[in-house]
């Protein structure tokens, strides 16, 4: 199971001036670190049991909707 850390509302997300239906969310250093997760990255955010957020990391051929091929030589 991966570990998990809790935070305030507050801490994480950020109203947007002059944008009311959207609001700013930062990740923490250490949420980037154990998810592999670089400033540009794509992610995927799922809603988890008793309001958690699952943070996943999308893999650049799933982001550019690449299918993998297999080649033969």
């Amino acid at each position: 199971m991966s570990k998990q850390y809790e935070y305030k509302v507050e801490d994480i997300f950020e109203d947007i001036p002059n944008d009311p239906k959207n609001v700013k969310m930062t990740i923490p250093p250490e949420i980037m670190e154990q998810v592999g997760l670089e400033s540009g990255d794509t992610i995927k955010i799922s809603y988890g049991d008793q309001g958690t957020l699952i943070i996943e990391k999308v893999d650049k051929k799933e982001d550019s909707g690449e299918e993998e091929q297999d080649t033969e030589d």
